[in-house]
């Protein structure tokens, strides 16, 4: 069992000869496309994410570091006090 749940059949269609080749070698095709599919999945969620944050921060205005340093004192002083 997968542990993104239960497994399903996807078909993929390769040249008769590749095929062949596949057959030569000693890998376990069901995982290594398994584990190639899931690393292009995260890529392709984190260039998405990327995006997006790049988005945001473009219409985000700029902050100082004084300002960020006061917020962060700020913050710290109302959690532990002075």
């Amino acid at each position: 069992m997968s542990i993104l749940g239960r497994l399903v059949n996807v078909s993929v269609k390769v040249p008769e000869e590749l095929r062949e080749l596949m057959r030569r070698v000693k890998v376990d095709w069901s995982k290594y496309l398994r584990e190639a599919i899931t690393a292009k999945i995260r890529e392709e969620l984190a260039k998405e994410a990327s995006k997006k944050l790049d988005d945001i921060r473009s219409r985000a205005k700029n902050v100082s570091t004084d300002v960020l340093v006061k917020w962060i004192r700020e913050e710290r002083e109302s959690r532990w006090g002075s």
